[in-house]
């Protein structure tokens, strides 16, 4: 039972695996990528309610929306046809999650994400658009999550850079 939240988490990967052979306009790629939405939240209200919460589902939980926000970035640029300024945009909050993972790494010698409320808002704004890219391409939507991101990207080197002891749930900066 202590095992199911992992599990899920391991289950995420390898559907991302999945995700990117499939084409991402088309329904087998939206059902797949609801599933790994659906195990996303599953996975860690699970660890919770039966007490099973580790350093390693933690870590697994990171790779898995690493390796999914990866995917979904890798598949939709090119169909998004962003212009220079939003790739310029895409990679600063890469670079500075990177950075935070690094920090993190470097003060306290072990890999690690912060969780934070709008890492999390951040996280259900991107699994939702390609769901609503699906139905109705909406570049308003896209701008919106840009925007989100980059608070979360703030948010999250303020805390990476000032925390004295790695607590990888924190919720946000101010609390």
């Amino acid at each position: 039972m202590k095992y199911i939240p992992n599990v899920l988490s391991f289950s995420r990967i390898i559907l991302s695996i999945v995700l990117f052979y499939l084409n991402p306009v088309k329904l087998p790629f939206i059902f797949i990528y609801i599933i790994c939405g659906i195990t996303d939240v599953l996975d860690g209200f699970i660890a919770r309610k039966i007490n099973a919460i580790s350093e390693f589902g933690a870590k697994l939980d990171s790779v898995a929306d690493i390796l999914i926000i990866s995917v979904i970035l890798f598949k939709f640029i090119p169909i998004l046809k962003l212009n220079f300024y939003m790739m310029i945009w895409i990679v600063v909050i890469a670079l500075i999650k990177v950075s935070c993972i690094i920090m993190i790494f470097i003060r306290f010698k072990q890999f690690g994400m912060i969780h934070t409320y709008l890492n999390k808002l951040t996280g259900l704004l991107i699994f939702v658009y390609p769901i609503l890219n699906y139905f109705i391409p909406c570049k308003f939507y896209m701008y919106l999550v840009f925007i989100v991101a980059t608070a979360t990207s703030i948010e999250e080197i303020l805390i990476c850079s000032t925390i004295t002891s790695l607590y990888l749930d924190k919720k946000s900066y101010f609390k």
